[in-house]
Protein backbone atom coordinates (compact mmCIF):
# COMPACT_ATOMS: atom_id res chain seq x y z
CA UNK A 1 0.00 0.00 0.00
CA UNK A 2 1.46 2.82 -0.57
CA UNK A 3 1.01 6.13 1.22
CA UNK A 4 1.33 9.77 0.57
CA UNK A 5 2.84 11.84 3.51
CA UNK A 6 2.42 15.86 3.17
CA UNK A 7 3.67 17.93 6.40
CA UNK A 8 5.95 20.85 5.71
CA UNK A 9 7.45 19.88 9.05
CA UNK A 10 10.12 17.09 8.57
CA UNK A 11 9.92 15.79 12.08
CA UNK A 12 6.74 14.80 11.37
CA UNK A 13 6.76 13.07 8.55
CA UNK A 14 10.30 11.24 9.91
CA UNK A 15 8.05 9.98 12.71
CA UNK A 16 5.19 8.64 10.19
CA UNK A 17 7.64 7.21 8.03
CA UNK A 18 8.95 5.21 11.50
CA UNK A 19 5.71 4.59 12.75
CA UNK A 20 3.88 3.33 9.78
CA UNK A 21 7.26 1.15 9.09
CA UNK A 22 6.17 -0.64 12.31
CA UNK A 23 3.20 -1.24 11.25
CA UNK A 24 4.16 -2.65 8.41
CA UNK A 25 3.49 -0.11 5.61
CA UNK A 26 6.94 0.48 4.25
CA UNK A 27 6.13 2.24 1.20
CA UNK A 28 5.78 6.03 2.06
CA UNK A 29 6.21 8.77 -0.03
CA UNK A 30 6.94 12.18 1.16
CA UNK A 31 5.73 16.14 0.17
CA UNK A 32 6.73 19.06 1.99
CA UNK A 33 4.01 21.18 0.33
CA UNK A 34 0.77 21.04 -1.55
CA UNK A 35 2.11 21.80 -4.68
CA UNK A 36 4.92 18.68 -4.14
CA UNK A 37 1.68 16.57 -2.89
CA UNK A 38 -0.07 17.79 -6.24
CA UNK A 39 2.61 16.99 -8.50
CA UNK A 40 3.37 13.22 -7.08
CA UNK A 41 -0.33 12.80 -7.37
CA UNK A 42 -0.37 13.99 -10.72
CA UNK A 43 2.83 11.37 -11.86
CA UNK A 44 1.22 8.26 -9.92
CA UNK A 45 -2.01 8.40 -7.57
CA UNK A 46 -1.13 6.63 -4.33
CA UNK A 47 -3.29 4.49 -1.96
CA UNK A 48 -3.80 6.55 0.46
CA UNK A 49 -2.63 10.35 1.70
CA UNK A 50 -2.11 11.67 5.01
CA UNK A 51 -2.52 15.33 4.45
CA UNK A 52 -1.34 18.03 7.12
CA UNK A 53 -4.15 20.94 7.78
CA UNK A 54 -1.65 23.88 8.65
CA UNK A 55 1.19 24.71 5.96
CA UNK A 56 2.55 27.67 4.40
CA UNK A 57 1.29 28.56 0.49
CA UNK A 58 -1.64 26.02 0.43
CA UNK A 59 -3.63 24.64 3.64
CA UNK A 60 -4.34 21.11 4.00
CA UNK A 61 -8.00 22.51 3.59
CA UNK A 62 -7.05 23.53 0.08
CA UNK A 63 -5.09 21.12 -1.39
CA UNK A 64 -7.61 18.17 -0.82
CA UNK A 65 -10.04 19.25 -3.43
CA UNK A 66 -7.30 19.10 -6.22
CA UNK A 67 -5.80 15.55 -4.65
CA UNK A 68 -9.95 14.45 -4.73
CA UNK A 69 -9.97 15.93 -8.83
CA UNK A 70 -6.49 14.25 -10.05
CA UNK A 71 -7.87 11.00 -8.43
CA UNK A 72 -11.27 10.87 -10.94
CA UNK A 73 -13.51 8.19 -10.31
CA UNK A 74 -10.85 6.30 -8.10
CA UNK A 75 -11.45 6.03 -4.46
CA UNK A 76 -8.51 7.57 -2.68
CA UNK A 77 -8.71 7.64 1.08
CA UNK A 78 -7.35 11.53 2.73
CA UNK A 79 -6.61 11.27 5.92
CA UNK A 80 -6.51 14.92 7.53
CA UNK A 81 -3.39 15.02 10.20
CA UNK A 82 -4.03 17.91 12.41
CA UNK A 83 -3.12 19.66 15.96
CA UNK A 84 -6.86 21.62 15.53
CA UNK A 85 -9.52 20.06 17.67
CA UNK A 86 -12.34 22.49 17.70
CA UNK A 87 -15.56 20.88 16.00
CA UNK A 88 -15.73 23.57 12.94
CA UNK A 89 -12.00 22.34 12.02
CA UNK A 90 -12.79 18.61 11.90
CA UNK A 91 -16.08 19.13 10.31
CA UNK A 92 -14.03 21.33 7.37
CA UNK A 93 -11.97 17.74 7.32
CA UNK A 94 -14.54 16.41 5.84
CA UNK A 95 -16.74 19.11 3.74
CA UNK A 96 -13.29 19.38 1.45
CA UNK A 97 -12.99 15.95 0.88
CA UNK A 98 -11.56 14.07 3.81
CA UNK A 99 -12.40 10.55 4.43
CA UNK A 100 -11.04 10.80 8.04
CA UNK A 101 -8.75 13.05 10.60
CA UNK A 102 -5.85 12.05 13.22
CA UNK A 103 -5.23 14.50 15.89
CA UNK A 104 -1.86 15.42 17.09
CA UNK A 105 0.37 13.74 19.19
CA UNK A 106 -0.36 10.65 16.93
CA UNK A 107 -1.49 7.53 18.94
CA UNK A 108 -0.10 4.66 16.68
CA UNK A 109 -2.59 2.37 17.28
CA UNK A 110 -5.47 4.01 16.86
CA UNK A 111 -3.82 5.75 13.19
CA UNK A 112 -2.29 2.20 12.12
CA UNK A 113 -5.70 0.40 12.75
CA UNK A 114 -7.50 4.02 10.60
CA UNK A 115 -5.01 3.27 8.06
CA UNK A 116 -6.08 -0.30 7.72
CA UNK A 117 -9.63 0.40 8.25
CA UNK A 118 -9.22 2.59 5.04
CA UNK A 119 -7.20 0.20 3.00
CA UNK A 120 -10.20 -2.76 3.52
CA UNK A 121 -12.10 0.15 2.26
CA UNK A 122 -9.97 0.91 -0.90
CA UNK A 123 -9.76 -3.05 -1.82
CA UNK A 124 -13.07 -3.23 -1.49
CA UNK A 125 -13.94 -0.11 -3.51
CA UNK A 126 -11.21 -1.57 -5.86
CA UNK A 127 -12.47 -4.97 -6.19
CA UNK A 128 -15.97 -3.33 -7.00
CA UNK A 129 -14.32 -1.25 -9.84
CA UNK A 130 -12.60 -4.49 -11.31
CA UNK A 131 -16.17 -5.40 -11.81
CA UNK A 132 -17.50 -2.37 -12.54
CA UNK A 133 -15.48 -2.31 -15.59
CA UNK A 134 -15.83 -5.90 -16.55
CA UNK A 135 -19.52 -5.27 -16.73
CA UNK A 136 -19.11 -2.26 -18.89
CA UNK A 137 -17.22 -4.31 -21.15
CA UNK A 138 -19.58 -6.72 -21.11
CA UNK A 139 -22.32 -4.29 -21.97
CA UNK A 140 -20.05 -2.81 -24.93
CA UNK A 141 -20.34 -6.01 -26.25
CA UNK A 142 -23.72 -6.88 -25.51
CA UNK A 143 -24.14 -3.55 -27.27
CA UNK A 144 -21.86 -4.38 -30.05
CA UNK A 145 -23.55 -7.81 -30.94
CA UNK A 146 -27.38 -6.02 -30.43
CA UNK A 147 -26.07 -3.80 -32.69
CA UNK A 148 -25.10 -6.14 -35.63
CA UNK A 149 -27.77 -8.48 -35.01
CA UNK A 150 -30.51 -5.78 -35.36
CA UNK A 151 -28.59 -5.11 -38.83
CA UNK A 152 -28.85 -8.37 -39.73
CA UNK A 153 -32.87 -8.41 -38.80
CA UNK A 154 -33.19 -5.07 -40.62
CA UNK A 155 -31.80 -6.73 -43.73
CA UNK A 156 -33.00 -9.51 -43.43
CA UNK A 157 -36.97 -9.16 -42.45
CA UNK A 158 -38.11 -6.49 -45.34
CA UNK A 159 -41.43 -6.38 -46.88
CA UNK A 160 -41.91 -5.19 -50.38
CA UNK A 161 -43.19 -1.54 -50.45
CA UNK A 162 -45.73 -3.04 -53.57
CA UNK A 163 -46.90 -5.42 -51.59
CA UNK A 164 -46.65 -3.99 -47.76
CA UNK A 165 -48.70 -0.99 -48.96
CA UNK A 166 -51.90 -2.82 -48.90
CA UNK A 167 -51.42 -3.90 -44.99
CA UNK A 168 -52.14 -1.72 -42.12
CA UNK A 169 -49.62 -2.79 -39.38
CA UNK A 170 -48.08 -1.71 -35.92
CA UNK A 171 -45.57 -3.31 -34.53
CA UNK A 172 -43.65 -3.42 -30.97
CA UNK A 173 -41.52 -5.28 -29.02
CA UNK A 174 -41.37 -5.63 -25.34
CA UNK A 175 -37.41 -5.41 -25.23
CA UNK A 176 -34.94 -4.42 -27.91
CA UNK A 177 -35.84 -7.00 -30.27
CA UNK A 178 -39.81 -8.52 -31.40
CA UNK A 179 -40.52 -12.23 -31.00
CA UNK A 180 -43.62 -11.15 -33.07
CA UNK A 181 -43.04 -11.39 -36.53
CA UNK A 182 -44.91 -9.94 -39.76
CA UNK A 183 -44.19 -11.05 -43.12
CA UNK A 184 -45.87 -10.39 -46.95
CA UNK A 185 -45.30 -11.67 -50.41
CA UNK A 186 -46.99 -11.44 -53.49
CA UNK A 187 -48.12 -14.62 -55.17
CA UNK A 188 -47.52 -15.61 -58.64
CA UNK A 189 -51.54 -15.92 -58.79
CA UNK A 190 -51.64 -11.97 -58.66
CA UNK A 191 -52.73 -12.02 -54.87
CA UNK A 192 -51.48 -11.53 -51.40
CA UNK A 193 -49.91 -13.60 -48.88
CA UNK A 194 -49.07 -12.64 -45.58
CA UNK A 195 -47.94 -14.48 -42.07
CA UNK A 196 -48.24 -12.97 -38.66
CA UNK A 197 -46.33 -14.85 -36.05
CA UNK A 198 -45.65 -15.14 -32.18
CA UNK A 199 -43.04 -16.67 -30.68
CA UNK A 200 -43.19 -18.15 -27.37
CA UNK A 201 -42.06 -14.85 -24.87
CA UNK A 202 -39.96 -11.84 -25.74
CA UNK A 203 -36.52 -10.60 -26.57
CA UNK A 204 -33.79 -11.84 -28.45
CA UNK A 205 -34.43 -15.95 -27.86
CA UNK A 206 -37.79 -15.27 -29.37
CA UNK A 207 -37.05 -13.01 -32.55
CA UNK A 208 -33.89 -14.89 -33.43
CA UNK A 209 -36.88 -17.47 -35.09
CA UNK A 210 -38.31 -14.98 -37.22
CA UNK A 211 -35.17 -15.56 -39.18
CA UNK A 212 -35.86 -18.92 -40.61
CA UNK A 213 -39.39 -18.28 -40.85
CA UNK A 214 -39.21 -15.13 -42.86
CA UNK A 215 -36.62 -16.88 -45.72
CA UNK A 216 -39.01 -20.09 -45.63
CA UNK A 217 -42.43 -17.85 -46.22
CA UNK A 218 -39.99 -15.89 -49.22
CA UNK A 219 -39.11 -19.50 -50.85
CA UNK A 220 -42.75 -20.44 -50.63
CA UNK A 221 -44.42 -17.63 -51.75
CA UNK A 222 -41.98 -17.64 -54.79
CA UNK A 223 -43.27 -21.25 -55.62
CA UNK A 224 -46.58 -20.46 -55.03
CA UNK A 225 -47.22 -23.05 -52.24
CA UNK A 226 -50.81 -23.36 -50.79
CA UNK A 227 -51.41 -21.87 -47.21
CA UNK A 228 -52.02 -25.71 -46.04
CA UNK A 229 -48.58 -27.02 -47.56
CA UNK A 230 -47.21 -23.01 -45.99
CA UNK A 231 -48.16 -24.48 -42.50
CA UNK A 232 -47.36 -28.16 -43.06
CA UNK A 233 -43.50 -27.09 -43.86
CA UNK A 234 -43.66 -24.55 -41.08
CA UNK A 235 -44.21 -27.07 -38.30
CA UNK A 236 -41.84 -29.37 -39.92
CA UNK A 237 -39.18 -26.41 -39.86
CA UNK A 238 -40.04 -24.99 -35.97
CA UNK A 239 -40.28 -28.79 -34.82
CA UNK A 240 -36.86 -29.00 -36.36
CA UNK A 241 -35.05 -26.36 -34.58
CA UNK A 242 -36.93 -24.60 -31.84
CA UNK A 243 -36.48 -26.01 -28.36
CA UNK A 244 -39.48 -27.89 -26.93
CA UNK A 245 -40.45 -25.29 -24.61
CA UNK A 246 -41.50 -22.79 -27.61
CA UNK A 247 -43.74 -22.33 -30.75
CA UNK A 248 -44.86 -19.89 -32.69
CA UNK A 249 -48.49 -19.37 -32.70
CA UNK A 250 -49.57 -18.04 -36.43
CA UNK A 251 -51.58 -16.72 -38.96
CA UNK A 252 -51.16 -17.44 -42.39
CA UNK A 253 -53.24 -16.47 -45.51
CA UNK A 254 -53.57 -15.87 -48.70
CA UNK A 255 -55.32 -13.23 -50.37
CA UNK A 256 -56.81 -14.02 -54.23
CA UNK A 257 -55.95 -11.84 -57.04
CA UNK A 258 -59.55 -10.30 -57.00
CA UNK A 259 -58.44 -8.99 -53.01
CA UNK A 260 -61.59 -10.53 -51.47
CA UNK A 261 -61.14 -14.30 -51.27
CA UNK A 262 -59.06 -14.88 -47.78
CA UNK A 263 -57.57 -18.41 -47.38
CA UNK A 264 -56.50 -18.90 -43.67
CA UNK A 265 -54.87 -20.86 -41.16
CA UNK A 266 -54.75 -20.01 -37.89
CA UNK A 267 -53.22 -21.88 -34.76
CA UNK A 268 -52.84 -20.35 -30.94
CA UNK A 269 -53.42 -16.53 -31.87
CA UNK A 270 -56.19 -14.49 -30.84
CA UNK A 271 -59.42 -14.25 -32.61
CA UNK A 272 -59.30 -12.57 -35.46
CA UNK A 273 -61.76 -10.32 -36.56
CA UNK A 274 -64.10 -9.04 -39.42
CA UNK A 275 -65.39 -5.80 -39.73
CA UNK A 276 -67.82 -5.08 -42.48
CA UNK A 277 -67.30 -1.61 -44.33
CA UNK A 278 -70.13 0.73 -42.66
CA UNK A 279 -69.83 -1.43 -39.11
CA UNK A 280 -72.92 -3.73 -39.70
CA UNK A 281 -71.19 -6.57 -38.29
CA UNK A 282 -67.93 -7.94 -36.44
CA UNK A 283 -67.45 -11.40 -36.76
CA UNK A 284 -64.92 -13.18 -34.55
CA UNK A 285 -62.74 -15.90 -36.25
CA UNK A 286 -61.34 -18.27 -33.08
CA UNK A 287 -58.11 -20.08 -34.35
CA UNK A 288 -58.87 -23.67 -34.64
CA UNK A 289 -55.45 -25.75 -34.73
CA UNK A 290 -52.48 -25.45 -32.25
CA UNK A 291 -49.48 -23.07 -32.33
CA UNK A 292 -47.01 -24.20 -34.86
CA UNK A 293 -43.89 -26.41 -33.57
CA UNK A 294 -45.95 -28.22 -31.18
CA UNK A 295 -47.25 -31.48 -32.80
CA UNK A 296 -45.69 -34.11 -34.98
CA UNK A 297 -46.61 -34.12 -38.31
CA UNK A 298 -48.53 -37.08 -38.16
CA UNK A 299 -50.73 -34.86 -35.71
CA UNK A 300 -50.33 -31.81 -37.37
CA UNK A 301 -53.87 -30.66 -39.68
CA UNK A 302 -53.19 -27.91 -41.80
CA UNK A 303 -56.93 -27.56 -43.12
CA UNK A 304 -57.93 -23.77 -44.04
CA UNK A 305 -60.62 -21.44 -43.81
CA UNK A 306 -61.53 -19.60 -46.96
CA UNK A 307 -64.15 -16.98 -47.05
CA UNK A 308 -65.26 -13.70 -49.07
CA UNK A 309 -64.36 -10.30 -48.14
CA UNK A 310 -66.60 -7.49 -49.56
CA UNK A 311 -65.07 -4.66 -50.44
CA UNK A 312 -63.45 -2.20 -48.13
CA UNK A 313 -64.11 -5.08 -45.37
CA UNK A 314 -61.06 -5.22 -42.76
CA UNK A 315 -59.39 -8.43 -41.78
CA UNK A 316 -57.83 -8.03 -37.98
CA UNK A 317 -55.10 -10.34 -36.88
CA UNK A 318 -53.25 -9.04 -33.56
CA UNK A 319 -51.20 -11.04 -31.17
CA UNK A 320 -51.63 -11.55 -27.46
CA UNK A 321 -49.44 -8.86 -26.35
CA UNK A 322 -52.54 -6.44 -27.34
CA UNK A 323 -55.19 -8.63 -25.18
CA UNK A 324 -52.90 -8.89 -22.17
CA UNK A 325 -52.33 -5.76 -21.50
CA UNK A 326 -53.59 -4.54 -17.78
CA UNK A 327 -55.29 -1.50 -16.46
CA UNK A 328 -54.79 -0.26 -13.48
CA UNK A 329 -57.19 -2.30 -11.43
CA UNK A 330 -55.85 -5.74 -12.74
CA UNK A 331 -58.05 -6.14 -15.71
CA UNK A 332 -56.96 -7.74 -18.60
CA UNK A 333 -58.08 -5.88 -22.06
CA UNK A 334 -59.13 -9.38 -23.44
CA UNK A 335 -60.53 -10.20 -27.10
CA UNK A 336 -63.99 -8.89 -26.40
CA UNK A 337 -62.41 -5.24 -25.35
CA UNK A 338 -60.48 -5.18 -28.91
CA UNK A 339 -63.60 -6.28 -30.65
CA UNK A 340 -65.94 -3.94 -28.95
CA UNK A 341 -63.80 -1.10 -29.77
CA UNK A 342 -63.85 -2.56 -33.83
CA UNK A 343 -67.26 -1.68 -33.36
CA UNK A 344 -67.65 1.31 -31.78
CA UNK A 345 -64.70 3.46 -33.40
CA UNK A 346 -65.16 5.61 -36.13
CA UNK A 347 -62.16 4.36 -38.20
CA UNK A 348 -60.07 1.11 -37.28
CA UNK A 349 -56.23 1.79 -38.11
CA UNK A 350 -53.66 -0.28 -36.36
CA UNK A 351 -52.25 2.52 -34.84
CA UNK A 352 -55.46 3.20 -33.05
CA UNK A 353 -56.16 -0.07 -31.97
CA UNK A 354 -52.46 -0.43 -30.60
CA UNK A 355 -53.10 3.40 -29.00
CA UNK A 356 -56.56 1.98 -27.45
CA UNK A 357 -54.26 -0.54 -25.82
CA UNK A 358 -51.89 1.46 -24.69
CA UNK A 359 -54.44 4.28 -22.74
CA UNK A 360 -56.53 1.36 -21.31
CA UNK A 361 -52.64 0.04 -19.46
CA UNK A 362 -51.67 1.02 -16.52
CA UNK A 363 -47.92 0.92 -17.41
CA UNK A 364 -46.40 2.85 -20.22
CA UNK A 365 -44.76 0.01 -22.06
CA UNK A 366 -46.41 -3.48 -22.63
CA UNK A 367 -45.58 -6.35 -21.08
CA UNK A 368 -45.00 -8.89 -23.80
CA UNK A 369 -44.85 -7.70 -27.72
CA UNK A 370 -47.69 -6.24 -29.81
CA UNK A 371 -48.46 -6.59 -33.70
CA UNK A 372 -51.52 -5.52 -34.75
CA UNK A 373 -51.87 -6.65 -38.70
CA UNK A 374 -54.82 -4.97 -40.80
CA UNK A 375 -56.01 -5.97 -44.80
CA UNK A 376 -58.73 -4.05 -46.29
CA UNK A 377 -60.42 -5.83 -49.34
CA UNK A 378 -59.68 -4.03 -52.59
CA UNK A 379 -57.91 -4.24 -56.11
CA UNK A 380 -54.24 -5.80 -56.26
CA UNK A 381 -53.46 -4.02 -59.04
CA UNK A 382 -50.22 -3.16 -57.99
CA UNK A 383 -49.33 -7.07 -57.49
CA UNK A 384 -48.36 -8.57 -60.93
CA UNK A 385 -49.19 -11.96 -61.59
CA UNK A 386 -46.10 -14.72 -62.52
CA UNK A 387 -45.93 -15.48 -66.09
CA UNK A 388 -45.10 -18.87 -66.63
CA UNK A 389 -42.37 -19.96 -69.18
CA UNK A 390 -42.42 -23.77 -68.93
CA UNK A 391 -44.02 -24.47 -72.23
CA UNK A 392 -43.98 -28.28 -71.81
CA UNK A 393 -47.41 -29.54 -71.49
CA UNK A 394 -48.30 -32.28 -68.14
CA UNK A 395 -50.00 -35.45 -67.50
CA UNK A 396 -50.63 -37.07 -64.35
CA UNK A 397 -52.63 -40.07 -63.38
CA UNK A 398 -52.69 -41.60 -59.90
CA UNK A 399 -54.83 -44.80 -58.78
CA UNK A 400 -55.58 -45.16 -55.51
CA UNK A 401 -56.88 -48.02 -53.81
CA UNK A 402 -58.67 -48.72 -50.36
CA UNK A 403 -55.15 -49.75 -48.99
CA UNK A 404 -54.17 -45.91 -49.89
CA UNK A 405 -57.02 -44.51 -49.11
CA UNK A 406 -57.01 -46.19 -45.52
CA UNK A 407 -53.51 -44.10 -44.74
CA UNK A 408 -53.82 -41.32 -42.23
CA UNK A 409 -51.60 -38.52 -44.59
CA UNK A 410 -53.01 -40.15 -48.04
CA UNK A 411 -54.14 -36.79 -49.17
CA UNK A 412 -51.58 -34.49 -47.96
CA UNK A 413 -49.01 -36.77 -50.06
CA UNK A 414 -51.49 -36.85 -52.91
CA UNK A 415 -51.77 -32.99 -53.11
CA UNK A 416 -48.00 -32.85 -52.56
CA UNK A 417 -47.97 -34.94 -55.79
CA UNK A 418 -50.70 -32.95 -58.25
CA UNK A 419 -49.45 -29.64 -57.13
CA UNK A 420 -45.93 -30.29 -58.35
CA UNK A 421 -46.93 -29.41 -62.17
CA UNK A 422 -44.34 -27.16 -63.88
CA UNK A 423 -45.45 -24.34 -65.23
CA UNK A 424 -48.25 -23.54 -62.88
CA UNK A 425 -47.26 -21.58 -59.85
CA UNK A 426 -49.35 -19.11 -60.52
CA UNK A 427 -52.44 -20.97 -60.11
CA UNK A 428 -50.84 -23.33 -58.02
CA UNK A 429 -52.61 -22.69 -54.67
CA UNK A 430 -56.16 -22.19 -56.09
CA UNK A 431 -55.04 -25.81 -57.91
CA UNK A 432 -54.66 -27.64 -54.03
CA UNK A 433 -57.38 -25.89 -52.98
CA UNK A 434 -59.84 -27.30 -55.77
CA UNK A 435 -57.93 -30.96 -55.88
CA UNK A 436 -58.19 -30.68 -52.13
CA UNK A 437 -62.54 -30.08 -52.41
CA UNK A 438 -62.85 -32.77 -54.97
CA UNK A 439 -61.10 -35.31 -53.40
CA UNK A 440 -62.66 -34.96 -50.50
CA UNK A 441 -65.89 -35.02 -51.79
CA UNK A 442 -65.31 -38.14 -53.77
CA UNK A 443 -63.85 -39.50 -50.69
CA UNK A 444 -66.38 -38.84 -48.14
CA UNK A 445 -69.35 -38.69 -50.13
CA UNK A 446 -68.30 -40.82 -53.04
CA UNK A 447 -66.27 -43.90 -51.56
CA UNK A 448 -67.98 -43.47 -47.74
CA UNK A 449 -71.27 -42.84 -48.32
CA UNK A 450 -71.57 -39.88 -45.61
CA UNK A 451 -73.69 -37.01 -45.74
CA UNK A 452 -72.84 -33.31 -44.63
CA UNK A 453 -75.86 -33.02 -42.77
CA UNK A 454 -74.62 -34.28 -39.92
CA UNK A 455 -72.04 -31.33 -39.62
CA UNK A 456 -75.40 -29.13 -39.30
CA UNK A 457 -75.66 -29.55 -35.54
CA UNK A 458 -73.78 -27.92 -32.73
CA UNK A 459 -71.38 -31.29 -32.14
CA UNK A 460 -71.62 -31.88 -36.10
CA UNK A 461 -68.21 -31.94 -36.94
CA UNK A 462 -66.78 -33.92 -34.36
CA UNK A 463 -69.31 -36.64 -35.15
CA UNK A 464 -68.67 -36.30 -38.74
CA UNK A 465 -65.20 -36.90 -38.57
CA UNK A 466 -65.27 -39.62 -36.10
CA UNK A 467 -67.56 -41.38 -38.22
CA UNK A 468 -65.12 -40.50 -41.15
CA UNK A 469 -62.49 -42.41 -39.48
CA UNK A 470 -64.57 -45.64 -38.69
CA UNK A 471 -65.56 -45.79 -41.97
CA UNK A 472 -62.28 -45.23 -43.46
CA UNK A 473 -60.99 -48.07 -40.57
CA UNK A 474 -63.26 -50.58 -42.37
CA UNK A 475 -62.87 -49.79 -45.51
CA UNK A 476 -61.87 -53.21 -47.81
CA UNK A 477 -62.38 -51.80 -51.32
CA UNK A 478 -63.21 -48.48 -53.36
CA UNK A 479 -60.77 -46.31 -55.60
CA UNK A 480 -60.49 -43.04 -56.83
CA UNK A 481 -58.47 -41.91 -59.54
CA UNK A 482 -56.76 -38.12 -60.33
CA UNK A 483 -55.99 -36.69 -63.62
CA UNK A 484 -54.33 -33.61 -64.14
CA UNK A 485 -53.71 -32.56 -67.52
CA UNK A 486 -51.40 -28.91 -67.93
CA UNK A 487 -51.58 -27.83 -71.06
CA UNK A 488 -49.41 -24.02 -71.09
CA UNK A 489 -50.24 -23.30 -74.83
CA UNK A 490 -54.01 -23.23 -74.23
CA UNK A 491 -53.57 -21.63 -70.91
CA UNK A 492 -55.39 -24.48 -69.23
CA UNK A 493 -55.25 -27.00 -66.27
CA UNK A 494 -57.98 -29.71 -66.24
CA UNK A 495 -58.63 -31.52 -63.14
CA UNK A 496 -60.92 -35.09 -63.01
CA UNK A 497 -61.56 -37.26 -59.93
CA UNK A 498 -63.46 -40.46 -60.28
CA UNK A 499 -64.28 -42.29 -57.60
CA UNK A 500 -65.78 -46.07 -57.06
CA UNK A 501 -68.90 -45.30 -55.58
CA UNK A 502 -72.80 -44.75 -56.04
CA UNK A 503 -72.23 -41.00 -57.55
CA UNK A 504 -75.43 -38.45 -56.92
CA UNK A 505 -77.89 -36.41 -58.57
CA UNK A 506 -75.86 -33.41 -59.33
CA UNK A 507 -78.69 -31.62 -61.24
CA UNK A 508 -80.68 -31.87 -57.90
CA UNK A 509 -77.72 -29.93 -55.98
CA UNK A 510 -78.60 -26.19 -54.98
CA UNK A 511 -77.26 -23.34 -56.35
CA UNK A 512 -73.01 -22.86 -55.77
CA UNK A 513 -74.18 -19.18 -54.23
CA UNK A 514 -74.27 -19.33 -50.64
CA UNK A 515 -74.96 -16.56 -48.09
CA UNK A 516 -72.61 -18.42 -45.37
CA UNK A 517 -69.36 -16.47 -45.88
CA UNK A 518 -67.19 -19.96 -44.89
CA UNK A 519 -68.99 -21.73 -47.25
CA UNK A 520 -67.12 -24.96 -48.87
CA UNK A 521 -67.01 -27.95 -51.10
CA UNK A 522 -69.00 -27.79 -54.71
CA UNK A 523 -69.79 -23.56 -54.75
CA UNK A 524 -66.17 -23.51 -53.67
CA UNK A 525 -64.92 -25.49 -56.64
CA UNK A 526 -67.72 -23.73 -59.20
CA UNK A 527 -66.19 -20.24 -58.17
CA UNK A 528 -62.73 -20.66 -58.44
CA UNK A 529 -62.76 -22.89 -61.74
CA UNK A 530 -64.14 -21.70 -64.88
CA UNK A 531 -65.80 -24.56 -65.73
CA UNK A 532 -66.73 -27.85 -63.33
CA UNK A 533 -69.02 -30.64 -65.31
CA UNK A 534 -69.69 -33.97 -63.84
CA UNK A 535 -70.13 -37.34 -65.59
CA UNK A 536 -70.96 -41.38 -64.95
CA UNK A 537 -74.06 -40.56 -62.93
CA UNK A 538 -71.99 -37.79 -60.27
CA UNK A 539 -68.60 -40.08 -59.72
CA UNK A 540 -66.78 -38.20 -61.91
CA UNK A 541 -66.24 -34.61 -61.72
CA UNK A 542 -64.31 -32.63 -64.08
CA UNK A 543 -63.08 -28.97 -63.78
CA UNK A 544 -60.76 -26.38 -65.93
CA UNK A 545 -58.52 -23.80 -64.59
CA UNK A 546 -57.67 -20.91 -66.56
CA UNK A 547 -54.16 -20.38 -66.04
CA UNK A 548 -53.98 -17.33 -68.72
CA UNK A 549 -52.31 -14.15 -66.61
CA UNK A 550 -54.35 -11.03 -67.17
Amino acid sequence: MKILIVDDEPINRTMLVSMLSEAGFTDCVEASSGNDALAIVEHAIPDLVLLDVVMPGMSGFEVAPKIRTLAGGRYLPILFITALDDKESLVKCLEVGGNDFATKPFDKHILTAKIRAHEKIRNLSAHIEQQNEELRFYQQRVAREHAIVEHIFSHAIVNKSHVLKYFDHALTPAETFNGDVFVCEASPSGGLYFLVGDFTGHGLASAIGALPVTRAFQEMSLKGLSINEMATEFNKILLRFLPSDMFMAAVIGEVGSDGSRITLWQGGMPQMLVVSDKRKFVKAISSPHMALGILEQHEFDSECEIFEMLGNDKLIVYSDGLTEAVDAEGNMLTEEGIKQWCADATDITAEGIFNHAKAFSATPSFEDDVSVVIFKSQSLEGVQPYRATDDIPLNITITLSAKHLKQPDIQTRMLHQTSQCSGIEHVRSVLFTVVSEMFSNALEHGILNMDSRLKHSPEGFQLYYEQRERLLSALDEGTIIINIESDPAKETVFLSIEDSGNGFEWAQKASPESNDTFGRGLGLIRALSSKVWFEKGGRKINCLLNTAVE
